[in-house]
């Protein structure tokens, strides 16, 4: 593991709400990191390719704890695209309305986690799994479905993660 990533680990913050609505099961989490590095990433990858990068390290760690692959869904990734490009805009990091993937998408359990930093793909999932309030996140055998926005400001990534089933 390299200098980077032990900073990362370090700087890694997290919050986990949990939520039981009429309509289903939200799940929630944010982790930010310092910008210590990861701007080859930040300058050799263009947004889809990192998209596609997260979800594909997610998927990885959900096949290593014996958990079918999340599926691609486009209405989670419509609000997780929208909700990075509105996070980024503001530079701060909250939650959207869980009602909004939850009614908008027609789904029984909505999770979301967000991240902020200079992290590569597979170091914002690990980043992800090493805190308990995001570990449960990914791992929920609820999700079934995935979407991933990111956006760059500020030089760091911001990203969107949302899980559901419908």
């Amino acid at each position: 593991m390299s200098a980077i990533d032990h900073a990362l680990r370090r700087a890694v913050r997290g919050i986990v709400i949990a939520l039981i609505l009429g309509l289903g099961t939200v799940a929630l989490g944010v982790v930010t990191a310092t910008s210590t590095g990861a701007a080859e990433t930040r300058a050799a990858m263009r947004s889809s390719t990192y998209e596609e990068k997260v979800q594909n390290a997610i998927n990885l760690v959900r096949a290593e704890h014996g958990l079918r692959p999340l599926r691609f869904h486009a209405c989670t990734d419509g609000t997780a695209e929208r909700w990075a490009r509105r996070l980024a805009k503001s530079g701060r990091l909250y939650h959207q309305d869980p009602h909004g993937i939850l009614c908008k998408c027609g789904a029984r359990y909505a999770g979301e986690t967000l991240g902020m930093g200079a992290f590569s793909p597979a170091g914002l999932v690990q980043a992800w799994m090493d805190s308990p309030a995001h570990r449960p996140i990914l791992l929920s055998k609820s999700a079934r479905r995935i979407g991933v926005g990111t956006s760059l400001s500020g030089g760091q990534w911001v990203t969107a993660a949302n899980f559901t089933k419908l």
